[in-house]
C-alpha cells in the first residue's frame, strides 16, 4: 500500500516527535548510538553514561534516528 502525504506533513510530524524525546530523561544524549549488545564494549558504554540515564541514551537515539529520516526527506526532494 503506498500512502500519499506532503513532505511538510511527514517533516511537521517528525519534528514533533523529535520535541517529545527531548523531554525524556532529562534530555536527551545526543551522543548515543545504537549497539549490538553482544558485541558492544560495557566499559565504553559505562564511560559515555549508558548505565547512569537509559532513557536519554534512548531518547538520543531516537532523535538521531528522526533526524536523519528529515535529511532523507529533503535529500529525496532535490533529486
Amino acid at each position: 500500500m503506498i500512502i500519499s502525504v506532503s513532505k511538510e506533513e511527514l517533516t511537521s510530524l517528525l519534528l514533533k516527535e523529535i520535541k517529545a524525546w527531548e523531554s525524556v530523561g532529562g534530555g536527551p544524549n545526543l551522543q548515543a548510538f545504537e549497539f549490538d549488545p553482544k558485541t558492544v564494549d560495557t566499559e565504553l558504554l559505562e564511560q559515555l553514561g549508558y548505565y547512569k540515564n537509559r532513557e536519554s541514551w534512548i531518547a538520543g537515539t531516537r532523535i538521531r534516528c528522526l533526524m536523519e529520516y528529515i535529511r532523507e526527506i529533503n535529500t529525496q526532494q532535490a533529486r
